[in-house]
C-alpha cells in the first residue's frame, strides 16, 4: 500500500507541475508582450487556480500519508520539505499572483490612456516597467530551485 501512496504523491506532483505550466508560460509571454491590448487577451487564457489548489491538497495529503506509513515524521528531511513547500506556496501566491495583477492593471491603464490621448507615453512606460519587473525571474528560480531541493530531500533523505 505504501508504494501506491508514494505513486499517488509523485503523480499528483507531476499533475501540479503540468497544470501550473500554463501559468508559467503565460507569465513569460507577458514579459515579452509590448502591446498592452494583446496582453489583456492573455488573461483570458489563464485558468483559475482552483484546480491547482485541489491538486496541491492531494500532493500534501498523499505526502503526509506516505510520511506516516513510512514512519518518516521523526526525520528532519520531511519537515524541511514541508516547510519549503509552504514557503514556496506563500511566495508564489504573494509575488506570482501580485505580478499578474500588477501587469493586468498597468495594461488596462495603458489601453484606456491610449484611447484618450495616444501621444501620452507615461502609461506605456509604466506598463513596460510592470511587465519587465523581477517577478518572472524570481518566481521561476524560486519554483524550480525549491522543487529541486524538495526532490533532493525526498530522494536522498539526508537528515
Amino acid at each position: 500500500m505504501y508504494q501506491w501512496v508514494v505513486f499517488a504523491h509523485v503523480a499528483s506532483v507531476l499533475a501540479f507541475m503540468l497544470a501550473h505550466g500554463i501559468h508559467v508560460t503565460v507569465m513569460w509571454a507577458m514579459r515579452r508582450e509590448p502591446d498592452p491590448e494583446r496582453m489583456l487577451t492573455l488573461f483570458n487564457d489563464v485558468p483559475k487556480t482552483t484546480g491547482l489548489r485541489v491538486i496541491l491538497l492531494v500532493v500534501v495529503l498523499s505526502g503526509a500519508t506516505a510520511g506516516f506509513m513510512g514512519s518518516w515524521w521523526g526525520r528532519g528531511w520531511i519537515w524541511a520539505s514541508l516547510i519549503l513547500l509552504t514557503v514556496i506556496a506563500v511566495a508564489m501566491w504573494r509575488f506570482g499572483g501580485g505580478y499578474f495583477g500588477l501587469v493586468q492593471e498597468a495594461a488596462e491603464v495603458a489601453v484606456a490612456a491610449r484611447r484618450e490621448d495616444p501621444s501620452n507615453p507615461a502609461p506605456q512606460t509604466a506598463y513596460d516597467a510592470a511587465r519587465g519587473s523581477w517577478h518572472t525571474i524570481g518566481m521561476s528560480v524560486l519554483g524550480l530551485g525549491g522543487v529541486a531541493v524538495i526532490l533532493w530531500l525526498m530522494m536522498f533523505k539526508p537528515f
